[in-house]
């Protein structure tokens, strides 16, 4: 089934609760269905079609174009912000009710029905109501088959309007009419609903579907230094609230945080901050404990950051999205019964309820003075909103467009976890049950493009047999997947990743999916696709040295391999791209680590090293190498911190080299996991152990994998009992540093 929304313009960036739910939504139905999904706008000559997380611009069709310039139409669309006055709606909202009086919005909805097969047309407000309804209309004696129509209700507009002041005796005659000329009626709450049967409006068509949340985003947020980029103490009790700040109803929650909770507040609190996120910041209202952050691209890592959040709303209506995100952050919050209006939740459970300033103040105080009741009234709104992830939203509004459950409530159904028939509940997080001292590293996939190389290191048996990823066939729908299971990065490693042909068309499909790319290459290619490397937007190169020229050249199988590497390094650190230099220390080489290190640094590039994995011809063994290996920790340890704390870690790899093998643990499925290019998903980069693998991403989709029974058995398995595949590197410091556990079993964690 194929759904175009209808729908104001300004969506990107997202960056306001009507672009978030209006753009979430489209991904999502898009990524439920398995069809893509499209939203008209207010732009003639384009429209957005989304393919799960994919998003792209396309032109309207040139019979279209031609349509749009028949002279009636641009004379209607000037004279449209006239016709909206008249019925009342303020000029400043004008842009929402235009296509009301608007025919080329008519034109657009019948084009995409038309190009690319559309069966729903849903109305963002109610504005663009009209254009859904008669692009339906038309469809049935145009284009011979059935299109049905919804309007989908963000606020009782006329109710919103009017406790903004505004007369609306006109424009609700027009609104109440709307909810009739479409199939559907998508109220976001029960009082909602409530207030338009009240009305007069179609009580069998108006159904509940609640607002969403994105679940994973919350799950790996990382708000470290945050604070500290605001000026916040560490210890100092830290409030939350977001949102549209011009929007009325948070600009009189803003001045009640500032003139009612404040002088309440301060006096038992006096280091007391509040983190006000949200476009267009009233600064009338600056005050030394307000730290106003304007729009913010991370929002999750900003709400992690608080104690307690905050909703101080007495106006407004729907469902409150910023209440959902506040629960999805495992944030306790303190809400007015306006702003908690529409939320399927318990007060004195999920949340605390209070009304007026000294209730509002006596509760966020008497929160920020017991944790454990912070943690309970967290760990329950984890719970609820576990249950209204956007794709089960998604799932429940195409079930209604197949004629499932018109006219009921949804949102007590998604909360009781009654999902459509065929769509799986949401599972727990996947990171249940894992201790955590502090964040891990952002969802990182290790991607082995290729195999085949272009050196032949003896350490590695990666070189032969040359096979390759389809990059548009196969990689391109897996970092929509990857994307979805809430990754950050990716990590391109080979083989050699600069043989692959489609190397930079993978860099610029992930860029543009929001992911940060790192190659790992020996560095030899690197002027042969300059030009690629420089226009592909790459974040960083990662290179290996491991000795000096001799030594590296010997290891590596290639004589002037060394050169080659290093010029490439210079060349790209001269063009400003981040670089890395890893060392893996063998017994042939850890005499060179100290000058590899300086010529790394001299480089201006990060340097890394770990003792050589699964091979005991190469190990540490004899009482000199581990002196050197040892004197060398120290050397580099004076210089850099994070090798200094790591030291026990890379002592304890000498036990390693001496044989004293355990299974050993790490965040592998979690923090990271590893796919090949036969679709082989595993928990990391060991690519050739046994026992290892735990599914095809070629066979069933990544976000299917990442929480089904195999892959969760996988990871506590991890968690629990180890690995043996033999790997020694950064996963293990990262678990310890991560849980505070042992990365070997039955062991005392490194440091």
């Amino acid at each position: 089934m194929r759904v175009a929304i209808v729908t104001r313009g300004d969506l990107f960036p997202t960056d306001h609760g009507a672009a978030v739910k209006i753009v979430r939504t489209a991904e999502h139905l898009s990524l439920v269905s398995g069809e893509p999904s499209f939203v008209i706008t207010d732009d003639p000559d384009h429209y957005h079609r989304f393919e799960g997380r994919s998003h792209s611009l396309r032109p309207f069709p040139l019979r279209h174009r031609a349509a749009m310039e028949w002279p009636p139409l641009p004379r209607l669309r000037r004279a449209a912000p006239r016709f909206a006055g008249l019925v009342g709606y303020p000029e400043e909202e004008h842009f929402l009710y235009q296509p009301l009086f608007d025919p080329g919005w008519w034109v657009r909805c019948l084009s995409l029905v038309r190009a690319e097969g559309v069966s729903v047309l849903q109305a963002e407000f109610p504005g663009y109501a009209l254009p859904a309804s008669v692009g339906a209309a038309l469809a049935g004696p145009l284009l011979g088959r059935g299109v049905q129509s919804s309007l989908v209700q963000h606020n009782v507009e006329w109710d919103r309007l009017e406790e903004f002041g505004h007369a609306v005796g006109r424009l609700r005659r027009v609104e109440q009419g709307l909810l009739w000329a479409v199939d559907h009626v998508i109220a976001v709450s029960a009082d909602d609903r409530r207030r338009m049967i009240a009305a007069g409006g179609p009580a069998r068509r108006i159904t509940v579907i609640p607002h969403g949340v994105e679940l994973e985003p919350y799950r790996t947020a990382r708000p470290e230094g945050l604070r500290a980029r605001y000026g916040i103490a560490e210890d100092a009790p830290l409030l939350v609230f977001h949102g549209t700040l011009h929007y009325w109803p948070n600009t009189e929650a803003v001045r009640f945080i500032v003139e009612q909770l404040l002088p309440r507040l301060l006096p038992r609190w006096p280091a007391l901050r509040v983190l006000v996120c949200g476009r267009s910041p009233p600064l009338h209202y600056a005050h030394p404990a307000i730290v106003f952050t304007g729009s913010v691209a991370d929002l999750p890592a900003h709400l992690c950051a608080a104690d307690l959040a905050i909703c101080p709303l007495a106006a407004g209506g729907g469902t409150r999205m910023k209440l959902l995100e506040y629960m999805a952050a495992g944030l306790a919050t303190v809400s007015t019964t306006k702003g908690a209006e529409g939320l399927v939740a318990t007060p004195g459970v999920e949340l605390e309820i209070a009304d007026g300033p000294v209730a509002f103040a006596e509760a966020v105080h008497a929160l920020l003075s017991d944790r454990a009741r912070r943690a309970a009234l967290a760990s329950a709104a984890r719970s609820l909103v576990a249950r209204l992830d956007w794709s089960a939203v998604a799932a429940a509004t195409l079930a209604l467009y197949r004629g499932e459950g018109r006219g009921e409530d949804w949102g007590q159904r998604l909360a009781a976890g009654s999902l459509p028939e065929g769509v799986p509940l949401p599972l727990p997080p996947v990171d249940a049950g894992v201790p955590r001292l502090r964040p891990g590293k952002d969802r990182t996939l290790l991607l082995l493009i290729n195999r085949g190389c272009n050196l032949r290191c003896s350490f590695c048996d990666l070189w032969d047999n040359h096979e390759q990823m389809d990059v548009p066939g196969r990689l391109l729908p897996l970092l929509d997947e990857a994307v979805a299971i809430g990754t950050r990065v990716l990590v391109i490693t080979g083989g050699e990743p600069f043989l692959h042909p489609d190397l930079f068309v993978a860099v610029r499909a992930a860029k543009a999916r929001g992911l940060a790319v790192n190659i790992t290459t020996n560095g030899l290619l690197v002027d042969r696709r300059w030009e690629e490397l420089r226009a592909s937007g790459l974040d960083s190169l990662s290179v290996s040295l491991d000795g000096l020229a001799d030594t590296h050249d010997r290891l590596r199988g290639q004589r002037g391999a060394w050169r080659r590497t290093v010029a490439a390094l210079e060349r790209c650190r001269a063009a400003g791209i981040p670089c890395s230099v890893y060392f893996t220390v063998t017994h042939d080489n850890v005499a060179e680590l100290i000058p590899v290190w300086e010529l790394a640094r001299g480089l201006g590039a990060r340097f890394d090293f770990w003792p050589v994995n699964d091979a005991p011809e190469l190990a540490l063994r004899g009482p000199e190498d581990r002196a050197t290996f040892a004197a060398a920790i120290d050397r580099i340890g004076a210089h850099d911190p994070e090798v200094a704390g790591r030291r026990a870690y890379y002592l304890q790899g000498l036990d390693y080299h001496a044989g004293a093998a355990a299974p050993v643990r790490c965040l592998g499925l979690l923090d990271q996991y590893g796919v090949k290019y036969s679709g082989e998903l595993l928990p990391c980069c060991v690519w050739g152990a046994e026992g290892v693998v735990v599914g095809n991403v070629f066979e069933r989709p990544l976000r299917e994998l990442w929480r089904s029974p195999e892959v969760v058995a996988a990871r506590q398995r991890l968690l629990g009992e180890g690995c043996t595949a033999g790997c020694y590197n950064h996963s293990l410091y990262e678990f310890s540093q991560s849980t505070g556990l042992p990365f070997r079993v039955g062991e005392a964690p490194a440091g």
